[in-house]
């Protein structure tokens, strides 16, 4: 099963928009996954880790697929289909 993190920042303009994406294909889809924001604690490192420097940032199985961006549902569940 496919693991999903979703990395947010408090004042990114396009983080509600994939927060929506990725909580419906999760819920459609029976995965797990969680929202990290970078503003708190050390999340920003975590977020380096992955190579991440832009928000909303989409991790699935520890592999960065969208940073920066908002996939379309379709566009999400057709990486997580690989």
């Amino acid at each position: 099963m496919a693991r999903l993190k979703l990395f947010t920042a408090t004042k990114c303009p396009k983080c509600p928009e994939a927060k929506r994406v990725v909580e419906e294909v999760a819920k459609d889809l029976n995965l797990e996954y969680e929202i990290v924001n970078i503003d708190e604690g050390d999340n920003l490192i975590n977020a380096l880790q992955y190579q991440i420097a832009s928000t909303p940032s989409i991790v699935i199985d520890e592999q960065a697929e969208f940073i920066g961006v908002v996939p379309t549902k379709e566009e999400l569940v057709q990486k997580l289909n690989k």
